[in-house]
């Protein structure tokens, strides 16, 4: 892995007129995407982004059957990623990006006051968004949550080497703070063809970060490892998807989730044709918007 000097803006701005700019912890200017329906929207679904933001929509085909449905969605780039501004690939303090990911669900409250709010998140993200709902104090109408990054598996191509956790190692003692750590190093390894098509799209795009320094994996961590526990303060409704060719979470992760969920409204989909990417989501569209207008009040 190569050291990569840190960059403090995105290599690009927005094209599409859905961003406006918020100001986040220590005067930081965040992204934020707001996607309205053709009429009054009756509810807001929060996207809680994980750190490796593209330019294009990630779920398209959801965002269009969200809106269609009468839905809102609205999403924030957490700082140093997307086309947020911030240090790209590090960060002194993880706190920071937990708050702007807090500020985006008070952006959707405040843009549709009294309106039911649900959460969204994939991978990292359905980490992220399993802390955030564990620590929300207003009642949120459901969680959504995809392929939660907790208990991974060794899959090819998706995650590190041997030779990278010695690299981890010198890291965390050296070079703390240096963007070295590439997860998506080798996709065209990956064996499933939706997420190794993925990947390498992500490689191609300039505005998804590519490094990460070691504090900044750390701080990812331990979100992670915080899944079920987290899971067990959430009383909320919860819809828990699991792409059924997912080789990088394993499926016990998944249980230990369910089963550690307090609420008695909980629901578990596995996406037959999903893999751990997008098309986890993309494949199970009509379902998981049924289980939203399910839980409409």
């Amino acid at each position: 892995m190569t050291s990569r000097k840190p960059q403090t803006r995105p290599p690009y701005e927005p094209q599409e007129n859905c961003f406006t700019w918020v100001e986040g912890a220590r005067g930081v200017r965040l992204a934020l995407s707001l996607k309205t329906p053709p009429n009054e929207a009756w509810g807001i679904v929060t996207f809680v982004l994980g750190p490796e933001i593209g330019a294009a929509d990630p779920y398209p085909r959801l965002s269009a059957a969200l809106r269609a449905a009468g839905l809102a969605i609205i999403a924030i780039h957490p700082r140093g990623s997307g086309f947020s501004d911030g240090v790209r690939g590090d960060i002194d303090d993880y706190g920071l990006v937990l708050g702007d990911l807090q500020l985006g669900l008070e952006q959707a409250r405040s843009t549709l006051p009294e309106k039911p709010v649900f959460l969204f998140g994939h991978s990292a993200g359905a980490a992220l968004t399993l802390h955030i709902a564990a620590g929300e104090k207003a009642p949120l109408a459901g969680v959504i949550i995809v392929n939660p990054a907790y208990e991974l598996a060794h899959a090819k191509g998706m995650g590190p080497s041997l030779g990278d956790y010695v690299s981890f190692a010198f890291d965390a003692v050296f070079r703390r703070s240096t963007p070295t750590i590439d997860m998506n190093r080798n996709p065209s390894a990956v064996e499933n063809p939706a997420d190794r098509a993925e990947g390498l799209a992500m490689q191609a795009d300039p505005l998804v970060v590519r490094y990460f320094s070691i504090r900044y994996m750390l701080g990812q961590r331990a979100i992670m490892n915080a899944c079920a526990r987290n899971a067990a303060t959430i009383d909320t409704p919860v819809l828990l998807v699991q792409g059924a060719h997912d080789a990088l979470v394993d499926p016990r992760g998944n249980d230990e989730i369910f089963a550690a969920l307090s609420g008695p409204d909980k629901t578990r989909l596995v996406a037959s044709d999903g893999g751990h990417g997008s098309s986890a989501v993309e494949t199970a569209v009509d379902a998981i918007v049924a289980w939203i207008i399910q839980h409409r009040t």
